[in-house]
């Protein structure tokens, strides 16, 4: 299983307390399966669970997260699996969210995303369209020495939020 960090973090910001998460130098929020139904916003989402480290089952976006979890194809084999999050990044526009998404499935590879593994290439123009310069160096220099797959997926630690 992709593990990808450490603990996910709370946050007192005030009146609320989020578990938030860095992932490729973003912040994504923690939110549970059944409180995504309250989330209409366009975003890249992750099903994973906190294992001495999150886990990462799968890769996605949408336009709006409450409608794509009330019947998603992958919710009941990610839970199967211990999915107990969904670790969301609102981003409003569609193209930010195919390459992000390309870009996390390329990184973490998350065993029940159905799709091929995006080649190196695509992972460089992801990242370069995301204006991750470090993973698109990553993807470049993958291409270039003619590798499979970068490193194994439990490999890559993005950093948890500190408070």
């Amino acid at each position: 299983m992709p593990v990808i960090g450490g603990r996910l973090d709370a946050i007192d910001s005030g009146s609320v307390v989020e578990q938030r998460i860095e992932i490729l130098g973003e912040m994504f929020a923690a939110v549970a399966f059944d409180e995504t139904r309250f989330f209409g916003l366009p975003c890249v989402y992750l099903m994973g669970h906190d294992e001495a480290g999150a886990v990462i089952h799968y890769a996605g976006q949408t336009s709006k997260l409450s409608r794509r979890f009330a019947g998603h194809h992958q919710l009941d084999a990610a839970k199967a699996r211990g999915a107990t999050h969904a670790l969301v990044l609102v981003v409003p526009e569609m193209r930010d969210r195919r390459e992000l998404e390309t870009l996390l499935r390329w990184y973490y590879r998350p065993p029940l995303n159905l799709e091929d593994i995006p080649t190196h290439m695509q992972a460089w123009r992801a990242a370069m369209h995301c204006g991750k310069p470090d993973a698109a160096e990553l993807a470049r220099a993958a291409h270039m020495s003619g590798a499979q797959p970068l490193l194994p997926a439990w490999t890559n630690r993005p950093k948890a939020a500190r408070g």
